[in-house]
């Protein structure tokens, strides 16, 4: 009865493969917390190994054989003393007591033996299958989870399935086991991935990662896989345990997250962020490759009048027509991306040339140019592309999209519908400007700019009646500079405005000065469109002037170029009006270079018009710039204005300009600009020419003005005669008459009728006759070697030509000396 009993139960495969099962899930059970905080990501599973029976020990050590023995050998020398003392106790009993006393001192020695021996592990191995019952009843469970697992063999033929696999890939279980794993092989996956796969299993025990698989229906899938190996008691391989997770979800969570992050919603296009990705993958290719890369900005002309007039919802779907032309007009490699609004942009690969790249934007332009059908109507929009064109622009990729947008503007501005390639050169001066426009806000705030004065003087009265500030900038190593090094750079920048204010302070704390030295004077101050338009610009006026009295502020006039005022013919009228509200004189400078209507000059109520130095310079030798001359000089009479003619540079500038009816003028005839130190200075020293004084007479000053348009006339029939040789064929017959006849050209009107009667004495006059003539003789044979082709003839006879036309303006001049020198003489001293 003192043997040892050791029960051992049989197991079947099935229950093979479930304490199996148990054993695993009881392991990943383990590791949920783990794949929670990981994100799915478990760690790598432990090595496991496959108990394959179930075998309690009774006594599982040597202290609880011990114990046992102790109790066994404690209750039978108990049993025997308590037996022995009842003997002692009680007298001698009949034969049928002792054998009582007997049977229960055998009892006292036989059961605790069984009860050790026998009882006790029997209930000790009962209990140990109903806890084993238990934990696979709960591995059962836990095996018909969510997540779809396989058991295989070492061979990995599918030993058994769960519901979850059915429902992921489904296979049945009848279906499914019995056959090896690759039946859900999807081909996605080439033999170095299944190597690698089964080289980590090898090496670790197991191996996770993300599969496509192939579903029954023929549906490949994403899954996340787990496949762990089991090993026996000898550590071989006996099976492997898989876990699969379908992820398709998760997968399509994800691609929904990536295309909100980097397309655009609206048309699928890429957004800014995948455009900038891809411009580094396409810049590094670029490099590698030497091929040319266009970096585009588009912007649609046109779209806002479509949006407001048709609604949104059209606005909308021309913009996914708009992208759809853009991806139909490109190669698939490269890249389409809108960045909001109407604004796209391209990147454009694999060209060799610029003109392969200047053909694929002029196709681009055309056909985004083409009409769309829009909410059931025809809309039409066109495209400004600006273009920057990798390597020969060199910058990082935000700089190109930069340059690409700058010229993308210069296309809007050159008209739109059309593209325009940046050019380095000009972003390089663009930096000079900036660095410029720095050093020129310096220099005002160190007080290096200086104010200029040009003496206006009206000559008929033979008195300097005012003065022109001019700016100029005092650098302290290039000199002083004139306006057109600095001033073009500052149109378009707020700096113009606060040097424009110091123009205004310093002019009128000169003009305070100069009177009171008893110097009356008019100043004259320019006024830049960019001051002119501020909404603030009359009460910053205001504000500059308040410290100085009537008298300077009446004494002050502002000159408005001409363009400037046409940009915004109500805003600049009511800012004239307030001026003169305030006492100032306005003058419209440049006049005639703009557009301006009588209806503009008429609401533009300014008190003088100043004629463009450059008509006044050429009026002289172009018959166009005389008549502007004269014109605008016409309007200034008839709306009751002042009129001042700049750029006056001769004697004959003036006997003109006064012959015309202009009397005040400016120009280095006269007298350069000059500091304001030296202002009165020269206008203490100023006398006016004698000639000046002539000027009220009739007949001599006529005379000379005679003589100023009939040199104007003889310039302007030369200049229709040569340029005749662009249509040789044009009015064949008049011509030759013209050209025949020396007496029918306005000159030779003039020369055999007035000039004939006034100069006929004199030999300078009478020389100019043979001139004439020869001039029209050889007028006449150019016409002739035009016609008959003679194209060399044609052109030795031009240069002729010119070179007497010279001569006859040689004696013209001279007989303009004599005149003058005859009216010096009869000029009083």
């Amino acid at each position: 009865m003192a043997g040892r009993l050791r029960l051992r139960a049989p197991l079947s495969v099935s229950q093979s493969s479930e304490r199996l099962l148990g054993t695993v899930i009881a392991r990943r059970m383990k590791r949920l917390p783990d794949m929670v905080a990981t994100g799915g990501h478990a760690p790598r599973p432990p090595r496991i190994e496959c108990p394959m029976t179930i075998s309690p020990k009774l006594l599982t050590t040597k202290q609880e054989r011990t114990y046992l023995a102790l109790a066994l050998v404690g209750s039978i020398f108990f049993g025997e003393i308590a037996v022995m003392l009842l003997l002692m106790h009680i007298p001698p009993l009949n034969p049928i007591v002792e054998a009582l006393i007997d049977a229960t001192t055998l009892v006292i020695l036989v059961f605790p033996t069984l009860y050790f021996f026998v009882f006790r592990p029997m209930a000790m191995h009962i209990k140990a299958l109903k806890r084993a019952e238990l934990e696979l009843r709960v591995a059962a469970t836990a095996f018909e989870s969510q997540e779809g697992m396989i058991i295989t063999d070492a061979d990995c033929v599918i030993l058994r399935v769960n519901q979850a696999f059915t429902d992921i890939t489904g296979y049945t279980a009848e279906e499914a086991i019995g056959r090896k794993m690759n039946l859900l092989k999807s081909g996605r996956h080439d033999a170095a991935f299944y190597k690698a796969m089964w080289q980590s299993i090898a090496d670790t025990g197991s191996w996770q990662g993300e599969v496509w698989n192939r579903r029954k229906n023929g549906e490949i899938y994403p899954e996340w896989l787990t496949i762990t190996a089991v090993y026996d008691a000898t550590g071989t391989t006996s099976h492997y345990v898989g876990t699969l997770t379908d992820i398709t979800a998760r997968k399509s969570a994800e691609d929904e997250i990536r295309n909100l992050a980097f397309f655009d919603p609206l048309t699928q296009l890429p957004n800014r962020m995948l455009l900038a990705d891809r411009m580094r993958q396409t810049l590094a290719r670029a490099r590698r490759t030497g091929e040319l890369i266009a970096v585009c900005m588009l912007d649609l002309d046109g779209f806002k009048a479509v949006n407001d007039s048709l609604g949104h919802h059209a606005g909308d779907q021309l913009l996914r027509e708009v992208a759809q032309r853009l991806l139909d007009c490109i190669r698939q490699e490269d890249t389409a991306a809108r960045l909001g609004g109407d604004e796209f942009a391209l990147l454009l690969g694999g060209f060799q040339t610029n003109g392969a790249c200047e053909q694929t934007l002029g196709r681009i332009v055309s056909l985004v140019a083409n009409p769309y059908q829009v909410a059931g109507q025809s809309a039409k929009v066109s495209a400004s592309i600006g273009v920057t064109l990798y390597p020969s622009d060199g910058s990082a990729p935000d700089l190109l999209l930069r340059h690409a947008d700058q010229s993308m503007y210069e296309a809007k501005q050159a008209g739109k519908n059309r593209y325009h390639i940046f050019d380095p050169s000009i972003d390089q001066r663009q930096h000079a400007k900036q660095s410029t426009l720095k050093k020129i806000g310096k220099a005002l705030n160190a007080g290096q700019f200086v104010l200029y004065y040009q003496p206006q003087v009206d000559c008929r009265r033979g008195k300097a009646v005012g003065a022109e500030a001019l700016v100029r900038w005092n650098h302290p190593i290039l000199g002083l500079l004139g306006p057109s090094e600095f001033i073009p750079l500052l149109e378009h920048d707020d700096l113009i405005v606060e040097l424009g204010e110091w123009v205004i302070q310093e002019a009128s704390r000169q003009l305070r000065e100069w009177l009171d030295d008893g110097f009356d004077l008019k100043i004259s101050v320019n006024i830049s469109a960019r001051q002119l338009h501020q909404k603030e610009f009359t009460q910053r006026l205001r504000e500059l002037l308040a410290q100085h009295g009537a008298d300077v502020v009446g004494r002050l006039e502002l000159e408005i170029v001409e363009t400037a005022a046409l940009e915004d013919v109500n805003a600049v009228a009511d800012a004239i009006r307030a001026c003169q509200a305030m006492g100032i004189g306005i003058a419209l400078d440049d006049f005639g270079t703009g557009f301006s209507s009588l209806v503009h000059l008429k609401r533009l109520a300014a008190d003088i018009l100043k004629i463009d130095q450059n008509f006044v310079f050429g009026m002289l030798d172009d018959p166009g710039d005389l008549a502007i001359v004269e014109g605008v000089i016409g309007l200034a009479a008839s709306f009751r204005r002042g009129v001042i003619a700049e750029g006056v540079e001769s004697i004959d500038h003036v006997f003109m300009l006064m012959g015309l009816g202009c009397d005040v003028m400016q120009g280095y005839a006269l007298a350069r600009p000059m500091p304001a130190e030296r202002m009165p200075v020269w206008l203490k020293a100023f006398t006016p020419d004698p000639l000046w004084e002539l000027a009220g007479a009739s007949r001599p000053s006529r005379d000379y003005f005679e003589l100023l348009l009939a040199e104007a006339n003889h310039r302007h029939w030369i200049e229709q005669v040569v340029a005749q040789r662009s249509n040789p064929q044009h009015n064949q017959e008049q011509e030759r008459e013209s050209l025949a006849d020396h007496r029918q050209c306005r000159f030779g009107c003039w020369y055999y009728r007035e000039g004939m009667r006034r100069f006929r004495n004199l030999s300078e006059f009478q020389a100019i006759d043979a001139v004439h003539r020869n001039i029209h003789e050889s007028a006449l044979r150019l016409s002739e070697y035009r016609q008959a082709g003679q194209a060399s003839e044609a052109l030795a006879e031009e240069n002729h030509l010119l070179t007497q036309q010279l001569d006859l303006i040689a004696l013209l001049r001279r007989l303009r000396v004599v005149l003058a020198d005859e009216l010096r003489g009869k000029s009083p001293d």
